[in-house]
């Protein structure tokens, strides 16, 4: 029987990778798959699986032989819960991995990528007690914060390397994904040796080694906030993004996105509530293009709401309640989700 090496993926699909982000992830997860598939090495060797976590943990692909992987749909969902995405990795590895015994070779160390680029929202350290507890070593992990609000603290005592990508873009992940691939590669060839990838193989633009012992100070948590509003002529759902800006002293707009029929059924990650003018301009609505918005007086719900053509009773589109403009006005309290 040959040994395999398996290769764990947790990769973070909460709200601050909508857009571009999430899909240059799905994206560059196709490519690799497809040329893992063409290398001898890993094609004999490797298994993947891939986790993704936001404010539930999920195994979407379990640990399966490159000829036979499906790339996952990555779906976009509110939160961070990296803890349970490790408790999940301690169960595959528990589960899935074949053990060393006198009579058989198991098969070789994991190999646990992180991709992520917040700070987790959950339980992690008692996530990560239960995992460094799997006998003999669980894995080698490493942890790729990606823009610059990652809790490089946390994760450096998550992971045995950290590495950074400096940009939250489309044509950065590529280049990550390219570097990944070929990490995997070089592991297929000899398993049993010294990893050291961020030795081995050139990092790819924008990327650099993090030293654990000096991380670097993690920013704000609430350096952005996200909305979710409901439109009210489709009434589909989107989110809003908002950044503190420093020099201002208020959140600024930045994008609005378009959220899947089911992002609700996971809840959210709560930030305190804030006065909306703390909130400075607003992204078009994705559907209706309205250019304001509202807040449902009874079951607090927010509706996308043009300013210029207001009528006298609106009808909330989440909870159907005929409200009159008092009961939907523009300026009030309003809960955020950290993403």
């Amino acid at each position: 029987m040959l040994r395999r090496l398996p290769v764990y993926l947790l990769l973070d699909c909460s709200e601050s990778m909508a857009g571009d982000p999430l899909n240059a992830v799905e994206v560059g997860v196709h490519k690799m798959l497809s040329a893992l598939k063409r290398n001898p090495y890993a094609l004999e060797t490797a298994h993947i699986a891939i986790i993704a976590f936001a404010a539930k943990a999920k195994t979407v692909l379990p640990l399966t032989e490159l000829n036979s992987v499906t790339p996952p749909v990555l779906s976009l969902r509110p939160g961070t819960s990296l803890g349970a995405a490790l408790d999940l990795l301690r169960e595959s590895i528990k589960k899935d991995v074949i053990k060393t015994t006198s009579e058989v070779k198991g098969d070789y160390r994991p190999l646990a990528f992180i991709l992520t680029d917040g700070h987790p929202t959950d339980d992690w350290g008692g996530a990560l007690a239960r995992l460094v507890s799997v006998k003999p070593s669980p894995a080698h992990i490493y942890a790729i914060g990606c823009g610059q609000e990652v809790d490089f603290e946390t994760l450096g005592q998550i992971a045995d390397v950290c590495l950074r990508l400096e940009a939250l873009t489309g044509e950065s992940l590529a280049n990550l994904f390219v570097w990944l691939t070929a990490s995997i590669q070089t592991a297929s060839v000899a398993p049993d040796a010294p990893l050291s990838l961020e030795k081995k193989i050139p990092l790819g633009e924008g990327m650099s080694v993090i030293d654990k012992e000096r991380p670097p100070q993690y920013q704000e948590k609430n350096a952005c906030l996200y909305f979710h509003v409901t439109c009210r002529k489709t009434r589909q759902h989107f989110m809003l993004r908002y950044r503190y800006s420093k020099e201002h002293q208020v959140y600024l707009t930045e994008e609005s996105f378009p959220l899947p029929e089911d992002f609700f059924g996971d809840g959210s990650m709560k930030a305190p509530a804030i006065a909306s003018d703390l909130l400075a301009g607003y992204s078009d609505c994705p559907y209706c293009r309205s250019q304001g918005w509202g807040k449902c007086g009874f079951c607090g719900h927010l509706f996308c709401l043009d300013p210029e053509h207001v009528e006298s009773r609106i009808t909330c589109p989440f909870c159907q309640t005929q409200l009159t403009m008092s009961q939907a006005e523009d300026a009030f309290s309003v809960d955020g989700s950290v993403g």
